[in-house]
């Protein structure tokens, strides 16, 4: 079994870069404060509470995928302000996501914020690359998206710590959805609340089991190149009069400003002017 390096949130970036490059994740310990971590499970309280585990979509591939007892909700940036600072605005993520999504676009926003809380007796998630969700995007050697997941919770083997399969990230592009490991392959991102797994959209991952009574609480935050349409319809969800109160960058990351391209292509327009102008 392979073990994925824990480093201190002194660490430098050119650490964090060197074992995503060489794993294709790292685990950081206290990348949300203990204050900060409280205080977002305070403000999701409610969604913990009032969200049914499974899906909703009635389709066999997502029943599969979501588990029969994973609590799963979005929109974390109209639901909790720390979520915004400390999680989306998350220096060391955001780090991450320049180095590695600015190499093949001129910006990148919010994929998901979303909260994964694995409840008892929940089997595994089946292995997959997190880029299968755009197909016609992958291409050999190109990062379109990067994630990080974040205990909010003690994360161990026993309650369902993300599997990864290191080094995956280097294999040849392809649509992976179900993917054959052995435990000598695999590691297991075990980490201590407030530590966050960053990890590339390429590499072999999934959700552990949980073969506890207790519930294994997580928050995944990921980012997608600005030419691609994200997972989660943030704008639909945080709304103008909201997104007006966040920091500008918060906003460019929810949607709620337009992409312009290197070769000066411009897209998501309000009237063909920036997205941007409607907070002036």
């Amino acid at each position: 079994m392979f073990e994925l390096k824990t480093l201190e949130r002194s660490a430098s970036l050119d650490e964090v870069f060197a074992h995503m490059d060489n794993d294709g994740g790292v685990i950081v310990k206290n990348l949300i404060p203990e204050e900060a971590r409280q205080q977002i499970m305070e403000d999701l309280a409610a969604g913990f509470s009032g969200t049914k585990p499974g899906t909703k979509s009635e389709l066999e591939l997502w029943e599969v995928f979501h588990g029969a007892n994973t609590v799963r909700f979005c929109g974390l940036s109209a639901r909790s302000r720390a979520f915004v600072e400390h999680a989306l605005l998350n220096p060391v993520l955001n780090a991450v996501a320049d180095h590695y999504l600015l190499e093949n676009g001129a910006d990148y926003w919010l994929n998901t914020g979303q909260v994964m809380a694995v409840g008892p007796g929940e089997k595994a998630q089946y292995l997959h690359r997190d880029e299968a969700n755009w197909p016609e995007a992958v291409q050999q050697g190109k990062e379109i998206t990067v994630s990080c997941m974040f205990a909010l919770s003690d994360f161990t083997k026993e309650n369902g710590a993300t599997v990864v399969v290191p080094g995956t990230q280097g294999l040849p592009p392809e649509v992976i959805r179900g993917w054959e490991a052995t435990e000598e392959e695999v590691a297991y991102a075990a980490m201590p609340a407030g530590s966050g797994m960053l990890y590339s959209g390429r590499v072999i991952h999934g959700a552990g089991a949980n073969e506890t009574e207790g519930w294994r609480y997580g928050m995944h935050v990921s980012f997608v190149v600005g030419w691609l349409r994200p997972e989660e319809a943030s704008p639909l969800v945080v709304t103008q009069e909201r997104a007006a109160t966040l920091p500008p960058r918060a906003r460019q990351l929810l949607g709620w400003g337009s992409y312009h391209s290197k070769e000066g292509g411009r897209t998501w327009l309000v009237d063909f002017e920036d997205a941007d102008r409607l907070f002036t």
